[in-house]
C-alpha cells in the first residue's frame, strides 16, 4: 500500500517554482513542463486512488529470500581501466545508474547510492540489492547526466559524494533542475559553472584539455522523452526531463560513438478500459499513439551504438504506462532509435511498482524473440557487469 500512495503523491502535485518557461515550445506550457503528444494520458487524482485501493496484481518479492535477490557480481575492473577510444564501455551500477566511458571520457548516468530512493533514509523505497561496489572505487569521474529529479534518479547524497571526491565533475541535467544541486565548489579548477541546465534538443560539448588545446570531446544533447518531474506534493511538473545522448568527437566534429540514455520514460498510454488480455499483447498496443519523439531521435542521430532503455516499473500496466515503458514497449523504442546494441535499466533495484522482481527481463527475452530480433542485440546485464562495443563514426 505504501508502494502505491508513494507513487499516487509524486503523480497528482503542483507548485509554482522560479524555472523560466519559454515561448514557442509545445512542452513548455507558461508554467511548468508537458508531454506534448497523444500517447500520454495524464492521469488525474481519481484515477490514483483507484489505483491505490485496487487489488494487488502481484507481490514483487514474492518467493524471493533474501538469499535469492540479485547479487552483484565483481566488476571488471581492467574493462574499466581500458582507455581505448575505438569501443564504449558500460557497467551496469543498478536501477538507472550506468558508468559509460566514452572517447575517454567516464561518465555517470542517474546515480543512485543510497539505501532509499526518498527525500529521508528512515522510510520509502529501500534497495533488495546493493551496489556493485562504492563510489570512491570508481574512476575518475568527469561528468554525471541525471533525467529528471525522481528521488530514484536524482540522489542529492550520491550527487554530493561524486562532487566531493571529483571537483572538476560538469553536472548536466534538464532545465530547472540546478536548485537541488549544491556543490561545495559550484565552479570547476577554471571558474566554470559546474551544473549545466538544457532544454530538449539543446547541446552542450565537454572537452579535456592539454597544453592549451582541447585533446577529447563528447557532446551531449539534451532530447526528449514522456515522462514528469517532482520531488514533493506540490511541484509536479515545474522542472524539466529528458532523455539524452551522447557523442564522441574526434578530429574536431567527426562524431564516433554514439550512445542513448533513455533515463525515465513511457512509450504509450493504456486506456483505464484496457483488459488484462490487452495489456502486453503487442498487436493491441500497435493501435495506441505512440511517442514519435524517439524516432526523431533515432533520424537526427542516424541511430546508436549502445542504447540504456527502462524496462521496469510498468504494474498496474494502465496507471504507469504514460510514464513507464514495459518491455514490449522498450523493444519498440529500440527500433525506433536504431540502436545497434541496447541494455535495459530501471529495474532490480527498488521495489517500486507491482510487478515481480525477476518479470521484466523474462518479458523482455519473449518480447525480443516475438520481434524477430537477435536477442543478443537487446538485453541485460548483472549487476556490476559490463558491456564493450565498438565506437563507430
Amino acid at each position: 500500500m505504501f508502494r502505491r500512495v508513494a507513487t499516487a503523491l509524486f503523480a497528482v502535485s503542483a507548485l509554482p517554482m522560479s524555472t523560466a518557461y519559454a515561448q514557442g515550445k509545445d512542452h513548455h506550457d507558461g508554467n511548468g513542463f508537458k508531454n506534448p503528444w497523444p500517447s500520454f494520458i495524464n492521469y488525474g487524482f481519481a484515477a490514483a486512488a483507484r489505483m491505490i485501493y485496487s487489488a494487488e496484481r502481484e507481490r514483487p518479492l514474492k518467493g524471493v529470500s533474501i538469499q535469492d535477490r540479485p547479487k552483484p557480481v565483481e566488476i571488471d575492473w581492467s574493462a574499466l581501466k581500458n582507455e581505448e577510444k575505438d569501443v564504449i564501455t558500460a557497467t551496469w551500477l543498478g536501477h538507472a545508474c550506468v558508468l559509460v566511458q566514452l572517447n575517454g571520457f567516464n561518465i555517470l548516468l542517474d546515480p543512485i547510492f543510497s539505501q532509499r530512493c526518498s527525500p529521508v533514509q528512515f522510510m520509502g523505497p529501500k534497495r533488495y540489492s546493493e551496489p556493485p561496489c562504492q563510489l570512491k572505487d570508481l574512476p575518475p569521474i568527469d561528468a554525471v547526466v541525471i533525467s529528471h529529479n525522481h528521488y530514484d534518479h536524482l540522489d542529492e547524497h550520491t550527487i554530493d559524494e561524486v562532487s566531493r571526491l571529483n571537483p572538476d565533475c560538469k553536472f548536466y541535467v534538464p532545465l530547472g533542475n540546478k536548485q537541488w544541486f549544491n556543490l561545495d565548489k559550484p565552479l570547476d579548477r577554471h571558474g566554470h559553472e559546474r551544473v549545466i541546465e538544457l532544454d530538449w534538443w539543446d547541446t552542450s560539448v565537454l572537452q579535456r584539455h592539454a597544453n592549451g588545446q582541447v585533446t577529447a570531446q563528447v557532446r551531449l544533447t539534451c532530447t526528449p522523452c514522456q515522462h514528469f518531474s517532482g520531488r514533493g506534493l506540490f511541484d509536479r511538473n515545474k522542472t524539466l526531463w529528458a532523455s539524452w545522448c551522447l557523442e564522441g568527437l574526434v578530429d574536431g566534429n567527426i562524431v564516433k560513438g554514439k550512445v542513448f540514455f533513455g533515463g525515465d520514460t513511457g512509450y504509450r498510454s493504456l486506456p483505464e478500459s484496457a483488459t488484462p488480455d490487452q495489456e502486453y499483447d503487442t498487436k493491441y498496443l500497435d493501435t495506441l499513439p505512440f511517442c514519435p519523439a524517439f524516432k526523431e531521435i533515432g533520424e537526427k542521430f542516424n541511430g546508436f551504438d549502445l542504447a540504456f532503455i527502462p524496462i521496469g516499473a510498468y504494474s498496474p500496466r494502465w496507471f504507469m504506462s504514460p510514464i513507464h515503458c514495459c518491455p514490449e514497449d522498450a523493444v519498440r523504442l529500440h527500433q525506433d532509435i536504431r540502436s545497434k546494441h541496447s541494455i535495459g535499466i530501471h529495474w532490480g533495484t527498488f521495489v517500486l511498482t507491482d510487478e515481480h522482481i525477476y518479470e521484466p527481463p523474462k518479458r523482455l527475452e519473449a518480447a525480443m524473440k516475438e520481434s524477430g530480433l537477435d536477442q543478443k542485440e537487446f538485453d541485460v546485464l548483472p549487476l556490476g557487469g559490463t558491456f564493450v562495443t565498438k565506437a563507430t563514426t
